[in-house]
């Protein structure tokens, strides 16, 4: 089972489709009731200070939440989701709140079989993606330390 961050992570930098494509899936099969339409809000940017080894915080971002309920085939079976994504985008914080709820569903529920593995997919797509981002980097990268043994420290540049 893929953790919620990973899950979340593949969903919003992978294929922008399939988060729709698999909240439609879990539609069909499961009742979807909105507890908190998408709306638009701000989260505070919190950043760590290396120098003083402190936080602080940087900023505000703006932020779009949604708020679904989820309920299974069997009774008692009901999980609460949310998604919430940086920017402007209802669409795809209402699909992960779906998919996160669909995910949180107890049982083994044929639904979230198939989900999970939908979405494990999408993870190994998204780390090959990234793998190959930094071979293309990696490439042009310069090691100083194989310059020939020119010294380029300050000392050596004000002489």
């Amino acid at each position: 089972m893929i953790s919620r961050r990973k899950r979340t992570e593949a969903l919003v930098e992978g294929d922008p489709l399939l988060a729709a494509k698999l909240a439609r899936m879990i539609e069909e099969q499961l009742r979807v009731e909105v507890l908190s339409a998408p709306r638009q809000g701000l989260v505070m940017c919190e950043v760590r200070d290396t120098a003083r080894c402190s936080r602080f915080y940087m900023g505000e971002a703006l932020m779009t939440e949604c708020r679904v309920l989820v309920s299974g085939p069997g009774a008692g079976q009901e999980a609460e989701g949310l998604g919430a994504v940086l920017g402007v985008d209802e669409g795809l914080a209402y699909n992960l709140a779906v998919i996160d709820a669909a995910c949180a569903l107890p049982g083994s529920l044929e639904c979230r079989i198939q989900l999970e593995q939908y979405i494990e997919n999408a993870w190994h797509s998204l780390c090959e993606a990234r793998s190959a981002q930094d071979a293309q980097t990696l490439a042009s990268r310069v090691a100083f330390y194989e310059m020939g043994g020119q010294d380029m420290s300050v000392q050596a540049v004000a002489k």
